[in-house]
């Protein structure tokens, strides 16, 4: 069966578009900086909000030990903002293989399905955004909230 193809230029700012929508919403508008870059990761405290870290190109030190990774994938990028993080991934499988694997393997550790790629667990929530261009490798965007 062929898959949907969706129009250049809607493709050329999917993925972008995605990316730039959830990382606006994770940080809440609140300033990072970008360890890629190579600046000093830092922390900071505001009384009202708490701490707040900024981008990196690892896991972090808190992510939570009862969500898989799907492998082989680098990751891009994580940030943590308020309690949530998000990881950025890429892999060259298929956005049907990284979607099987997260249906299958979040069940196994207790993750309930609350929408295609939505799960709960003990008040948290993991979603997950699933995309590729076409001939390109499939970005993996994991947002977990407490």
């Amino acid at each position: 069966m062929k898959g949907f193809e969706l129009p250049e230029k809607v493709r050329r700012f999917l993925v972008p578009g995605v990316l730039l929508f959830s990382l606006l919403l994770l940080t809440g508008g609140l300033h990072f900086r970008n360890q890629s870059l190579g600046l000093p990761l830092e922390e900071t405290t505001n009384e009202d909000e708490g701490v707040v870290s900024g981008v990196e190109a690892g896991l972090p030190e808190n992510f939570p030990e009862d969500i898989p990774l799907f492998e082989p994938a680098d990751i891009l990028s994580s940030l943590e903002s308020q309690g949530r993080i998000q990881i950025t991934a890429q892999t060259d499988a298929s956005t049907e293989r990284v979607a099987q694997f997260y249906k299958r393997e979040m069940l196994v550790w207790d993750w309930q399905p609350v929408g295609s790629l939505s799960f709960l667990k003990d008040g948290r929530r993991a979603e997950l955004t699933v995309t590729a261009e076409s001939g390109g490798p499939t970005t993996i965007i994991l947002t977990i909230t407490p």
